[in-house]
């Protein structure tokens, strides 16, 4: 029985380690939304704007800054890494 749970952790190496890239990528996101949300608020707190608000470009523009494309990046192959390491 061993050897069988060996040769099937073996093959589930590539799933396992897309799961953990994803699942890294995932919690690197909602770090990168909260971040954004709170500099949001302090911005907005200089002029006196208290409660909710719409800005301009949103999540697009988070989508397309460099920086959190290199960080969801990173976060997917560290996540990759760790899941697949012996």
């Amino acid at each position: 029985m061993g050897v069988l749970m060996k040769v099937i952790r073996g093959a589930l190496i590539f799933p396992r380690g897309l799961l953990g890239g994803l699942g890294a990528a995932i919690v690197m996101w909602i770090i990168v939304l909260c971040f954004s949300a709170w500099r949001l608020s302090v911005t907005k707190r200089g002029p006196g704007i208290e409660g909710l608000g719409a800005v301009a470009g949103g999540w697009t523009y988070l989508v397309h800054s460099p920086i959190v494309v290199v960080l969801i990046t990173v976060a997917f192959g560290l996540g990759f890494y760790l899941t697949t390491r012996p």
